[in-house]
């Protein structure tokens, strides 16, 4: 169970390391390193001066005050009788914080039961006995201390003065502290100048992402604007020449399309014709002729739609949009549905306050609707209902079936053109019935999709388009 759990916190702990932080927060967090280093750098070189300045204060006032009492010391060991303890030593400690040793003719005398001459250091005790003034650090009731030793030639003695430096150890730590807190408010500042020089440098990184994304929605008239930066203007250029080929290109495609399509009009009108007249005397043919005219018949009229069907998509990428008018969806559905000899029950207003009116061109949404439909023919047995209602903003046309449905990893591939996935490759149509109609609901600001109908199976293809609330008058069928 030990081992498990490490083996999973180590997996945890590498995927944390593996995961790249972008380079967003590599700028942040170098800003907020530097910001730590420099913070850190500051705050040592402060601590070190303050406290070198500190220290060397109160050494100097141990010493002035350690030269005062030595004095007073000197003074009354001259006085005949006195007693060193009581007399002498009591006269010269002048301070709460200090006490006094003195060692004279082997003897040691304090000022403090608790405190020998254990107290003093040696190199203290080793540098008064050769005559000179002597000082050092040390620790006394484990309070830090300066111990400062005086000799006294005059009376044969060695004066001592212990002055603990609680007051100065205070001021230190605070110091400390305060320093810590300035490193950590450096740090912060660091990342916080750090998360605004990223957000500058990433802005372009930004403009060019989102002008992407805008020309893969099919807005190709998408430029950067231009930059007075030299290391932004070179990129800026070839973004925007990228994207002027890539316009020129799919314009020529476009217009290759629909050439194509107004030169293939011509023969197959001839060809329909032809077919029509031979068909007029299907009865005199032999069955073998027949057979071969219902199959020609059948093809013909499979590449008369693929052919409508490339032109309209033509005329979509081309921008031409019709004549544009408030719709009310509803009656445009029944009218359709009407039109094209289905089952008017097969419609399910989902009611509410707000009509379902969208603003596009009729005849084109009309062509739409039938796609779906037809779709449903081919691939899912028939449509078995047409829902139309409004969903917050937009207003949402779906066709069911009873069919076998669409794979998910179809599911977005089916609105490609000239696309029939998996079951749907060995059934008739040209494969762009729903890529017009995916394109039909872009020219106008909507989206399409397909998702399952029900639970035991099926395909329900969505169209969505933004609801028109102000819509005066929608206008119904011609």
């Amino acid at each position: 169970m030990r081992a498990a759990w490490r083996r999973a916190v180590g997996r945890g702990a590498a995927a944390v390391v593996r995961r790249p932080i972008g380079l967003r927060g590599t700028i942040t967090l170098s800003f907020a390193v530097g910001g730590l280093l420099l913070s850190l750098l500051l705050a040592v070189g402060t601590y070190l001066a303050a406290r070198h300045y500190l220290v060397e204060q109160r050494e100097q006032v141990a010493l002035r005050q350690t030269y005062v009492d030595a004095a007073v010391v000197v003074d009354n060991l001259r006085t005949s009788g006195v007693r060193v303890q009581e007399d002498v030593l009591g006269a010269a400690g002048s301070s709460a914080d200090s006490d006094l040793l003195l060692e004279r003719g082997g003897r040691w005398y304090t000022s403090s039961l608790d405190l020998g001459p254990s107290a003093v250091p040696p190199q203290v005790v080793a540098g008064v006995d050769q005559g000179s003034v002597t000082y050092a650090w040390t620790r006394v009731r484990g309070r830090p201390a300066v111990v400062v030793g005086v000799p006294l030639r005059e009376s044969g003695a060695r004066f001592y003065e212990v002055s603990t430096t609680d007051e100065l150890a205070s001021t230190l730590s605070t110091l400390l502290v305060v320093l810590l807190a300035f490193a950590v408010l450096g740090t912060a500042a660091g990342a916080a100048a750090g998360r605004l020089a990223s957000a500058r440098v990433m802005a372009p990184l930004d403009d060019v992402a989102g002008a992407a994304a805008r020309i893969a929605a099919g807005g190709l008239q998408t430029r950067l604007p231009p930059t007075s930066d030299p290391d932004l203007a070179t990129i800026v250029g070839s973004f925007n020449s990228m994207v002027e080929a890539l316009e020129e290109r799919i314009r020529r495609d476009a217009r290759f399309a629909a050439d194509v399509g107004h030169e293939l009009r011509s023969p197959l009108t001839t060809l329909v014709a032809s077919v029509e007249v031979i068909r007029r005397r299907r009865d005199e043919l032999p069955e073998r002729t027949r057979r071969a005219l219902d199959l020609v018949d059948g093809e013909l009229d499979r590449f008369r739609r693929t052919l409508e069907d490339l032109l309209e998509l033509g005329r979509l990428d081309a921008g031409v949009r019709g004549t544009v008018v408030p719709l009310d969806a509803a009656e445009l559905l029944a009218e359709t549905l009407a039109a094209s000899h289905r089952d008017p029950g097969l419609l399910h207003v989902e009611g509410g306050p707000v009509p379902p009116v969208v603003v596009a061109d009729r005849w084109q949404l009309s062509r739409a609707v039938v796609n779906l439909l037809d779709n449903a023919d081919r691939h899912g047995g028939g449509a078995t209902r047409v829902r139309v209602g409004v969903v917050g903003d937009a207003v949402r046309v779906c066709v069911e079936d009873a069919g076998p449905g669409v794979a998910p990893d179809e599911r977005t591939r089916v609105f490609e053109r000239f696309v029939r996935g998996g079951s749907r490759g060995s059934l008739p149509g040209s494969g762009l019935g729903l890529s017009l109609v995916a394109e039909t609901a872009a020219a106008y600001g909507g989206r399409v999709w397909v998702e399952p109908a029900s639970a035991d199976g099926g395909a329900r293809f969505c169209l969505m388009l933004p609801l028109q609330v102000d819509a005066a008058a929608p206008a119904g069928a011609a």
